[in-house]
């Protein structure tokens, strides 16, 4: 069932009860006030003609002469009184009882006999009234009754009075009133029908809205008018389409980077390959090859072989921290730069370029191993960029619970429109130079990646012709060092 049938229907349903259970409390008033003017008429009515036999029965005696008149004299004396009262169209018959309920004179309506209202309990002499049906069609009676006493003897005088016409009215009137009930309630029904879809209808350009989003359309928005539930509606739907747009070009990003790897991968090991391949067939395909060349090309495929290694070694590192779920332990930072700079002192002094290390005693939660990794990786970029006889600058300190690592060199520097690029895999700003220092453009994406599971942050500030300084950021431990200083999982 559709949302405006289940607003309709119920409002509907009760709108017509209300309007029918209104209009019956209004008749039934109006019909319980019109019987009971109505009974007081026929009450009145009958105190007059029971006056009117007490005077005439009184008339009788004193035309005798008498103190009283006896029980027959007095019938007959209300006999002639009551057969000289004229019937009309509202006094329809009257009846006469005895005190043994035996009738004196009759000229009700058929049928009425047995219908008569008997004395009450509480007050046996008060006039008493019911509505009773004739024996025709639309007939209906008032009959009334009273005790008379005449001469002191007890009689009952009955009669009844015709009220068929107030019957037929108020059958005309509940008529009417269900045919106004009827129309109001169609008149409501088209009212309220209107009244809904007109509220309704921004439901509808939402639902239309929803179904072009889901078709693709992620620009949609709607309009929001209003301070009402449907305009929080409208606004939280275009927030939705906004967060599923930006989701979607998110993914779209990611696909088109991911496209751009291993395109940048295959281009990236193909090179070192070809060149294997074409020194090696060089060794092999002549008879004999000079010492000279054959060293050379060894010496060639020995760095691309290492090229390929490094390459292959980054990229299996790359792909594998976002999923591993590294164990990290408190080490200390004096000791692990220490090690990087022991390990890295043989080749600084190949480049010629000086390593200054000025490192407190910190302690940082770490994975040793990639901790290295990530100031290896920066001190190596760092010795690519800088030309012989430069110094790369490493100094770290604590600020605001942090360990705060810079790493300074005096190279080349990155162009300020590169700078948010340079963390993407294989990019490389000048690609002939990185590939003769045996770069593949990994290392900057490796150290941003390794620096994020270690809670930490990375940013770059470099100038063109004057260096690059990167500042790395990790919350400093709050347990005690590691007394083995090695990694907990060895």
């Amino acid at each position: 069932m559709k949302l405006w049938q289940k607003i309709f229907l119920p409002t509907l349903a009760l709108m017509v009860v209300s309007t029918t259970l209104a209009s019956t409390l209004l008749l039934g008033s109006n019909r319980d006030a019109l019987w009971e003017r109505e009974g007081q008429r026929a009450v009145t009515q009958h105190q007059y003609l029971a006056g009117m036999l007490r005077a005439g029965v009184i008339s009788h005696r004193l035309q005798l002469g008498v103190v009283q008149l006896d029980e027959e004299t007095a019938s007959q004396a209300a006999r002639q009184v009551l057969s000289q009262q004229a019937l009309d169209s509202y006094l329809s018959g009257l009846l006469l009882l005895d005190s043994k309920d035996s009738a004196l004179f009759d000229t009700l309506p058929p049928d009425l006999s047995s219908q008569l209202p008997g004395p009450p309990q509480d007050e046996p002499n008060a006039t008493v009234y019911q509505l009773c049906p004739g024996a025709g069609p639309g007939q209906w009676y008032l009959v009334c009754a009273m005790p008379v006493t005449l001469e002191s003897v007890p009689y009952r005088l009955c009669a009844a009075y015709a009220v068929g016409d107030l019957q037929q009215r108020l059958d005309r009137e509940a008529a009417r009133a269900v045919a106004l009930c009827l129309i109001m309630s169609l008149v409501g029904a088209g009212s309220l029908l209107v009244l809904v879809w007109f509220l309704l209808r921004p439901l509808a350009a939402l639902d239309a809205s929803a179904r072009r989003v889901a078709l693709g359309h992620y620009g949609e928005r709607l309009e929001v008018r209003g301070s009402d539930e449907l305009s929080d509606l409208a606004q939280d739907m275009n927030l939705m389409a906004s967060a599923v747009q930006e989701r979607v070009e998110q993914l779209e990003q990611v696909a088109e980077d991911r496209r751009a790897f291993i395109g940048d991968l295959a281009h990236e090991m193909k090179t070192p390959l070809t060149s294997i391949l074409g020194f090696a067939d060089l060794l092999y395909l002549p008879k004999e090859v000079p010492d000279e060349l054959r060293v050379e090309y060894a010496r060639v495929i020995s760095e691309e072989a290492k090229r390929m290694r490094s390459l292959s070694g980054k990229l299996l590192e790359l792909i594998t921290l976002g999923s591993s779920n590294l164990q990290l332990a408190p080490a200390s930072l004096r000791e692990v730069a220490a090690e990087v700079e022991t390990s890295m002192r043989p080749i600084m002094a190949q480049s010629q370029i000086r390593l200054d290390l000025s490192c407190p005693d910190l302690v940082v939660d770490m994975d040793r191993e990639l901790f290295k990794s990530l100031l290896y990786n920066l001190l190596d970029n760092g010795r690519k960029a800088s030309p012989r006889g430069k110094r790369l600058v490493v100094t770290a300190r604590a600020m605001d619970g942090q360990a705060v690592i810079l790493v300074r060199d005096y190279g080349h520097g990155i162009p300020a429109e590169e700078l948010d690029k340079v963390c993407q895999p294989f990019y490389m700003v000048d690609k002939s130079r990185s590939r003769k220092a045996g770069g593949a453009g990994l290392g900057l994406a490796l150290c941003q990646e390794i620096a994020a599971v270690h809670h930490g942050s990375m940013e770059l500030d470099s100038r063109l012709g004057e260096g690059t300084l990167v500042t790395l950021r990790f919350p400093l431990s709050e347990r005690p060092e590691n007394t083995e200083g090695g990694d907990p999982h060895r």
